[in-house]
């Protein structure tokens, strides 16, 4: 398989990253970021980094508390998490040098959602789990997609949503309905980026699941090299109140994965392009 280029992987002068949660834009994007700075070449992309679900009452580890969803401790969590986020981003794409969108969407903790059967603190959930909340949350999701989608020279990233977290999923889902909508139509790209520490911690159904999706929707997967210590070294140095330990795992087993995978000679990343029949 051919490992891209970091100035080919994606050629689209905009980028807008339509990030779940505080910390998603780091884990999805941050080897891309990395790389592009190597190379000298991060001043020939202008990012928009949009927040969707913006509203978080999640603190890790914090048990019973993550349930509550009082305004003090929105407050609390979505504080702490927006300056961790923009600090973090700060540190990737120097200050001021993006655009940061905050969209008021109830993350899936504060909508109620349980614990996932996993060594990581996350929701499971596809359509058969929506409940009212979850389908109003991803019909707006596709409208905001809609008003992004007719711009040129821009690319739309979107999560694989790899494991289903439902924040992911439901992202992910909006991203590739809208996609579809736009076959033989002019405007951006859409790209959906492997969200980690997900992958490396998936199971075989998992991965099979996700393995489809890209087969279905006729997804052109890009390996690109990527630093796995980097992206660690950032989160563990700004996310202190939302990583756990098991994300190192996930981040370097996927890695190691993909280089496997490739044959190639460093640790990589993947990212998929949707194939417009325009």
């Amino acid at each position: 398989m051919e490992i891209y280029p970091v100035e080919k992987l994606i050629p689209e002068s905009n980028i807008i990253v339509f990030s779940p949660h505080f910390d998603d834009f780091t884990f999805m994007m941050g080897g891309y970021v990395h790389q592009l700075k190597e190379q000298g070449l991060l001043h020939t992309k202008k990012f928009h980094v949009i927040i969707l679900f913006a509203r978080s009452n999640y603190l890790v580890g914090s048990g019973e508390e993550n349930f509550d969803a009082s305004l003090d401790r929105l407050k609390l969590a979505t504080g702490k998490r927006v300056l961790e986020d923009m600090g973090c981003i700060d540190e990737l794409l120097g200050e001021f040098n993006y655009t940061y969108e905050l969209v008021g969407e109830m993350e899936c903790f504060a909508r109620g959602k349980s614990y996932a059967d996993s060594e990581m603190e996350f929701p499971h959930g596809m359509y058969e789990d929506f409940d009212e909340k979850d389908r109003s949350i991803f019909e707006r999701m596709k409208d905001r997609v809609r008003y992004h989608s007719v711009k040129k020279d821009t690319a739309l990233i979107f999560p694989l949503a790899i494991k289903e977290h439902i924040d992911h999923f439901i992202v992910r889902e909006a991203g590739i309905t809208v996609a579809r909508e736009m076959d033989k139509k002019e405007g951006a790209t859409f790209y959906f980026q492997e969200d980690k520490p997900y992958g490396g911690i998936a199971t075989e159904e998992e991965l099979a699941r996700l393995e489809s999706f890209i087969r279905d929707n006729r997804l052109e997967p890009r390996v690109y090299r990527y630093d796995p210590e980097k992206i660690i070294e950032l989160a563990f140095k700004h996310y202190i109140s939302q990583v756990e330990e098991v994300y190192k795992k996930g981040i370097r087993n996927r890695s190691r994965f993909l280089q496997d995978m490739t044959g190639a000679e460093y640790p990589c990343d993947r990212i998929c392009r949707y194939k417009n029949n325009c």
